[in-house]
C-alpha cells in the first residue's frame, strides 16, 4: 500500500477544507437546529413503546440520523471527489498515477470521515444536553457494527462512482438510493409499520440491520451476543458488496480509458 500516497490526497482535502473555516461554523450549527428540530417534535409525537420499542422517541431518531449522516458520506463522498476531478481535468492523471485507482478514492474518504465524526460529536453533545441517553454495552459490538456498515454503504458509494466515471451525468441512481434507505431503513421508524411488500423489501437492504444494532447497544445496553444477528447480516452484506464495488470500479476505468472518457465531463 502506497502510504505516501493516501497522505497526499488526505492533506489536499484538508487545506481545501481548511480554506472554508466558514463551513466548520455552519455545520455546527446545522446540528444544533437539527437536535431542536428533532427534541420538540418528539414532545409532539408519542408513538407506542410497544412500536418503536421504546418510550424515548428523541433517542431513538437521534441514532438514526446520526447513522444517517455517515450513510450519505459514504453513498455521496466517492462520486463527489470523482465529479471534482473531471470538472478540474485531473482525474486522468490520477487514473494514471503509479498509485491503485482504488486506494486513491478509498482515501479520497478519509477527510469527510474525520468532518462527519467531528458533525457526529457536536451533533450527540447537543443531544445529551437535550435529555437523549445512551447507556453503551458493548464497545466491541459497537466498532464492529460501525465497520461492517462503512464496509457496505462505501461499496454502494462505489459503485454509484464507477457509473459516473461512465456515464458522467452526475449521480441518478444516488439520490433515489438515500431517499429509499431513508424510507425502508429503520431511521425514523420502525419498518414493521410499512406495508408488508415494503417490509420485505427492507430485509434486502443494510441500513435496517445497522440502526437495529446501534439502538440495541447504545440505547438498551445490549452486549454482542445480543446483536449477533445484526452483525452477521451486516457481514454477508459487506463480503457480497465490497467485491462488486471493486469489480464495477475496475470495470468502468477500463471502459473510460478504452474510449476516452477520463478527460471528458
Amino acid at each position: 500500500m502506497n502510504l505516501s500516497a493516501l497522505k497526499a490526497v488526505f492533506q489536499r482535502d484538508l487545506k481545501l477544507a481548511l480554506s472554508y473555516k466558514l463551513d466548520f461554523i455552519i455545520r455546527t450549527f446545522s446540528s444544533f437546529f437539527s437536535v431542536v428540530l428533532w427534541y420538540y417534535l418528539s414532545l409532539f409525537l408519542k408513538p407506542n413503546s410497544s412500536v418503536t420499542g421504546t418510550n424515548d422517541y428523541f433517542t431513538y431518531v437521534i441514532v438514526g440520523m446520526a447513522l444517517l449522516g455517515y450513510i450519505n458520506v459514504m453513498l455521496y463522498t466517492f462520486s463527489h471527489k470523482i465529479r471534482n476531478d473531471q470538472l478540474l481535468g485531473t482525474l486522468e492523471m490520477v487514473v494514471a498515477s503509479p498509485s491503485r485507482f482504488s486506494l486513491i478514492i478509498f482515501s479520497s474518504a478519509i477527510w469527510e470521515f474525520l468532518f462527519e465524526t467531528f458533525d457526529l460529536l457536536v451533533f450527540i453533545i447537543f443531544a445529551i444536553l437535550f435529555g437523549a441517553k445512551f447507556v453503551v454495552g458493548s464497545y466491541i459490538a459497537l466498532i464492529l457494527t460501525f465497520i461492517l456498515t462503512m464496509i457496505s454503504f462505501g461499496s454502494l458509494g462505489i459503485i454509484s462512482a464507477s457509473f459516473l466515471m461512465v456515464f458522467k451525468k452526475g449521480e441518478p441512481v444516488t439520490p433515489f438510493i438515500a431517499a429509499f434507505f431513508a424510507l425502508l431503513g429503520n431511521v425514523f421508524f420502525p419498518t414493521k409499520i410499512l406495508p408488508p411488500i415494503l417490509n420485505t423489501l427492507s430485509l434486502f437492504i443494510p441500513l435496517p440491520y445497522s440502526a437495529t444494532a446501534f439502538r440495541k447497544i447504545m440505547v438498551d445496553g445490549a452486549i454482542f451476543f445480543d446483536v449477533l444477528p445484526e452483525i452477521q447480516a451486516l457481514t454477508i452484506f459487506s463480503i457480497i458488496l465490497l467485491p462488486i464495488a471493486l469489480i464495477s470500479l475496475n470495470f468502468s476505468i477500463r471502459i473510460a480509458r478504452r474510449y476516452g472518457l477520463l478527460g471528458a465531463y
